[in-house]
């Protein structure tokens, strides 16, 4: 979609640098700030979006500052339990929804690390996604979350969309206490 300023072209890049790229996504904005509103229907991916199923709170926090409207998975990435557990009460479904791609809301969840969402998420019936999500808990180093995960039956022989174990990608990685917590539970 484009913005009142923006070619959907130009939506469409912003969006991609909203993945990994905090610097050129506020100069852009600055440029256009209309920006913060770009969103890609054939992806179903917002600029906010795409920040939130990447764990860019940076980039997260800088487009909610200038009035992108908050995702679920997003409040999820960052953390937000007043805001998930709002909606859940509303509907108890959207504990299995996702964000962009299609991602779940579980994996946002995971990347937060907040083990207080993760049991609010399995409280309303999203069982089955987080025991999928380890890979966020992993990915982001959230200990106490990869931990509550493989303590509710998370696989560490998942893959993840590089085909990549949970152990492999944290040898990769370095992440020496993520890899002893999840040799401990291969």
């Amino acid at each position: 979609m484009a913005t009142a300023e923006s070619t959907p072209d130009e939506g469409n890049q912003f969006i991609i640098e909203c993945h990994f790229d905090l610097e050129t996504v506020k100069k852009k904005v600055a440029e256009k700030p209309g920006l913060v509103h770009a969103f890609n229907e054939q992806m179903n991916e917002s600029a906010l979006g795409a920040a939130g199923h990447m764990g860019r709170r940076d980039i997260a926090e800088f487009l909610l500052a200038q009035g992108a409207e908050m995702e679920l998975a997003t409040a999820a990435m960052l953390g937000r339990t007043d805001l998930v557990k709002t909606a859940l009460t509303e509907n108890p479904a959207k504990a299995n929804s996702g964000g962009a791609h299609g991602i779940p809301l579980a994996f946002h969840a995971a990347m937060s690390g907040e083990v207080e969402l993760l049991q609010m998420l399995w409280d309303a019936g999203a069982q089955e996604a987080l025991k999928a999500s380890l890979h966020g808990a992993v990915w982001h180093n959230r200990l106490a979350a990869a931990g509550w995960l493989l303590e509710h039956g998370a696989s560490t022989s998942e893959k993840n969309f590089q085909g990549k174990t949970t152990i492999e990608f944290a040898e990769e990685s370095g992440l020496a206490e993520m890899l002893e917590l999840l040799r401990g539970n291969a």
